[in-house]
Parts: C-alpha cells; sequence; structure tokens
C-alpha cells in the first residue's frame, strides 16, 4: 500500500465524521408554552391595597388561561392555594395576527363573577377595553413556590 492509500484511510474517517455533523443540525429549542404576565394586572380595580393578579395563557389551549395572586417576589411566586386556578369560562382565540384575545371571569369573595378581557401579544398583555398592560414573558411550567403577598406600605 501506498503513501497516498495510507494517507487517504487517514483522511477518510474524518471527512465522513465532518459531513455527518454538519448534516445534523441541532432542532432550535421549543418556545415555553406560557405566555405570562411578568407584573400583576390589577384586574380589579386599583385600590391601594390590591396586589393584582398574574394571568398565564396557553395560546395553543382555547381554555387555557390560569391566574393567581403574587406572592413577595410578584408573579414568580403565589400567595394564593395550592396551586394556580384555571380560569373561569376561559376562552382563547388566535387569529392570523399576532394578538390573542382572552376571556375569563374571576369569582371574587362574595361569589359573584368579575369579566375580564385580555389582548396577549408575546412581550405585552392589555386588559381590555383601553386598560392598563404589563409585559409578558415565556415560561414552560406553572409550578410556582407559594410566598406571602408583598407587604403593603403605609402612607405616613
Amino acid at each position: 500500500m501506498g503513501v497516498e492509500s495510507r494517507a487517504m484511510f487517514r483522511v477518510a474517517p474524518l471527512l465522513l465524521m465532518t459531513a455527518l455533523l454538519a448534516g445534523c443540525r441541532s432542532a432550535p429549542p421549543p418556545v415555553p408554552r406560557y405566555i405570562v404576565t411578568a407584573t400583576p394586572l390589577p384586574l380589579l380595580g386599583s385600590s391601594p391595597r390590591a396586589t393584582g393578579f398574574c394571568v398565564a395563557v396557553d395560546p395553543n389551549d382555547p381554555k387555557g388561561v390560569w391566574w393567581w395572586e403574587p406572592g413577595r417576589t410578584g408573579c414568580t411566586s403565589r400567595s394564593t392555594g395550592p396551586d394556580v386556578f384555571p380560569a373561569l369560562d376561559a376562552r382563547v382565540a388566535r387569529s392570523s395576527s399576532p394578538v390573542i384575545d382572552v376571556s375569563f371571569g374571576i369569582q371574587l369573595k362574595d361569589n359573584t363573577v368579575r369579566a375580564i378581557r385580555l389582548e396577549v401579544t408575546e412581550d405585552l398583555v392589555r386588559q381590555q377595553p383601553s386598560g392598563p398592560s404589563v409585559s409578558a414573558i415565556r415560561w414552560t411550567t406553572l409550578a410556582l413556590p407559594e410566598s406571602p403577598p408583598p407587604i403593603a406600605r403605609r402612607n405616613r
């Protein structure tokens, strides 16, 4: 076997491995499932004692809406119950635009239900009609730690 043949046996496996690696590009990571309010929305008004609500939407689930009261770290923790709450009569409607129309109800302490309408995009959640808006972020899970609500500051 000549020098050229021996060199080919050494180079061929490297060329084959390079070609295989170039063809095996990794798929992009999946987009996290939930669009979540980065900070609480004042869904029930803006009283000084209200801490607002955090909302999560699964844009691919026609009934995919959950809510919770924020904990000490805001929407990254909760002060309500053992878990986040599925919204009452939730409706998630996608259209060809990047806007997702969301509607649901929150049962209040007096057993009445407050109807909520939101307009959701990848980076913003806005209460409708013409209400406040907060930034939105993406999460893969809704398993949140429980912590007490933020301590309200009193005006002196």
